[in-house]
């Protein structure tokens, strides 16, 4: 039985940032991708991060494709101008849409 996990908007911003950071230093686009525990390694809760992944997926921000050990994550290059914008941000207020929030 999974456990419901509640993201405060302050997390959500928080790993959401680091994420898409991680991924961009690491040069996650399409080719080169990350699988999920190393997404994830470095931030104290995995299973918020889980949920901020997913969140990110369905804003399109980040991709995931299916290989032979699980599942492995990189940054959409179509949403190439938003990445950016995430990654210089700082402070508590986001461009990333709140509207997906979970």
């Amino acid at each position: 039985m999974e456990q419901i996990i509640k993201v405060n908007k302050s997390d959500y911003i928080k790993y959401s940032r680091f994420v898409v950071r991680k991924l961009h230093r690491s040069t996650c686009y399409g080719k080169g991708s990350m699988y999920e525990e190393n997404v994830a390694a470095g931030l104290p809760d995995t299973g918020i991060a889980k949920k901020v992944l997913a969140a990110l997926i369905k804003q399109k921000i980040v991709c995931k494709k299916k290989k032979e050990h699980g599942w492995k994550y990189y940054l959409n290059m179509e949403r190439l101008d938003k990445i950016k914008e995430i990654i210089k941000e700082t402070g508590k207020n986001s461009i990333i849409p709140l509207s997906l929030f979970l």
